[in-house]
Formats: structure tokens, C-alpha cells, sequence
């Protein structure tokens, strides 16, 4: 029998720990309050978000709200700086970094290296993953995650320009895709039987899962890949690389990473 509740436990409680751990094996030796000139203790922090992935970054009733929301705002209370918050869509949010429009992209990027060529990463602050969202009565024909994805050749719905996106096309020839540009739509054409399947970060289909099991969607728990995500600035910015890599260390030093992902995790409490 298909264990929802147990699974999802078990790979949730996995993406948090691991975030924990990583930030551990990469601390740096800042780890007190970030030395900031003058100017940039008085200039807001410009963050960019595309807010269609909940529980990372979405909207409720016309409010940023999720995972990364809240980290932004305990970014700016360690460096003791303003956050404004620039709302994009994903696909223009690195270009908007390169030419300075924004200071550090906080949408649940996951670290690639055509990415790391174009920007600096932070450390990793969670691992995560691509799985599939699917109708619960599809459950026994998608059990083996990616590989039912290869044998049925099913209609994949995916997210445009995403790790997900990347990885389905590179792996799966000829792979019938439809991609979109919010979840919600996906989850709307997976509902309607438009698309047999959904694949996008862990997180986001734990949540969606969640918000629509009265329409009997459920996530399949194997990870198709292994992705850490982290928070990228221009390469040209190595103060603030710095500042973020001590606040990371010093909020996973004093718990306060682990207990802000849980927040957005109800699934573990």
C-alpha cells in the first residue's frame, strides 16, 4: 500500500537535516554579525523572488509569504539593512543580477554549473530534489519515480527554465513536455487530465500535494536527482557572498535555519 504520510516524513525530515549538515561542512570562519561600510548598512538589500513556488516563495492575498521570505527578512535584521523585495520571472532573475538590478536572488535556486558560471553561490542552505506530482489513481503506474517516466512515456508537465525542466529533457528522449510558467497551472492541467504528471523541486510538490488532496493528487517520494539549493549574488560581489555565508553558519549554529525550514515544512511537525 502507498504510505503517504511515512514517505513524506522520511524525505522531508532527509532535505532537513541534510540542509543542517551542509552548512556545517562548509562554514567559514565568519560566523559573528557581518562588517558592512557605511552605504551599505543604509542601503535596502534588493531581493529577488518569483513567487510561484509555495512553500518557498508565493502570495496570499497579495502578501510575499514562504520559506524564503522569511529567511530574507532574517537576512536583513543580521546585516542590519532594509530588504526590498523585487518580484520577477524566473527566467529573467540571473540577468537582472548580472546587470545590478537586484543584489541576491532568494527563490529556491538550485546550484548548476552553467548557473555557478554566471553567478557566486552561497553554501547550501537545504538539499533537495525533482519529484513527481501525480493523481492518486496513477500512483501504481508511476512508483518507480523517473524511471515509469522512461518505460510509459506519459505527458510530463513541467516548470519553463527549471532544474526539473533540465533534467526531464536531457534524460528522457523525445519526452512529451508541456511546460508552464506557475504551478498552479500545472497542477490545474494535471487535475483536468491534461498532463499524466508533474516534476518539480520537492518542497513545492510536497505543498501543492498538500493543498490539493481533496483533489486526489499525491507526490511519488524517489528523487530523481540530488540538488543543493543556495542563494546567488553577482560574481562581482564577494562582501556580500561573505556576509551571507556568516549569516548561514551562524543560523545553524543557534537552530534558527533548522526551526525556520520546519515553519514552512508543516509536514514535520
Amino acid at each position: 500500500m502507498f504510505d503517504f504520510s511515512t514517505r513524506l516524513l522520511q524525505t522531508l525530515i532527509y532535505c532537513v537535516l541534510s540542509a543542517i549538515l551542509l552548512i556545517g561542512c562548509t562554514a567559514t570562519m565568519q560566523d559573528t554579525g557581518a562588517s558592512l561600510s557605511g552605504s551599505a548598512k543604509t542601503k535596502a538589500l534588493r531581493v529577488g523572488v518569483s513567487a510561484n513556488a509555495p512553500p518557498l516563495a508565493y502570495k496570499t492575498g497579495g502578501k510575499l509569504q514562504g520559506l524564503e521570505i522569511d529567511l530574507a527578512t532574517q537576512l536583513g535584521t543580521y546585516l542590519g539593512r532594509d530588504i526590498r523585495f523585487v518580484e520577477m520571472r524566473w527566467d529573467k532573475q540571473i540577468a537582472a543580477l548580472e546587470e545590478g538590478k537586484i543584489d541576491i536572488i532568494m527563490s529556491g535556486m538550485t546550484i548548476t554549473p552553467k548557473r555557478a558560471y554566471r553567478v557566486a553561490f552561497s553554501n547550501p542552505y537545504m538539499r533537495s530534489g525533482q519529484i513527481l506530482l501525480v493523481r492518486m489513481d496513477q500512483a501504481g503506474r508511476f512508483s518507480s519515480g523517473i524511471y515509469s517516466l522512461m518505460a510509459s512515456k506519459p505527458a510530463i508537465g513541467t516548470i519553463k527554465n527549471t532544474t526539473g525542466d533540465f533534467f526531464i529533457t536531457k534524460t528522457i528522449h523525445g519526452a512529451n513536455i508541456t511546460r508552464f510558467s506557475k504551478s498552479e497551472q500545472a497542477v490545474k492541467a494535471l487535475i483536468d487530465n491534461k498532463i499524466d504528471v508533474f516534476v518539480h523541486d520537492a518542497p513545492v510538490v510536497c505543498h501543492l500535494a498538500a493543498l490539493n488532496e481533496q483533489n486526489k493528487l499525491t507526490p511519488i517520494l524517489q528523487m530523481a536527482t540530488d540538488e543543493l539549493l543556495a542563494w546567488p549574488v553577482n560574481k562581482m560581489n564577494g562582501e556580500l557572498l561573505d556576509q551571507l555565508n556568516g549569516f548561514l553558519v551562524t543560523k545553524s549554529r543557534d537552530g534558527g535555519l533548522e526551526s525556520t525550514i520546519k515553519r514552512w515544512v508543516p509536514y514535520l511537525q
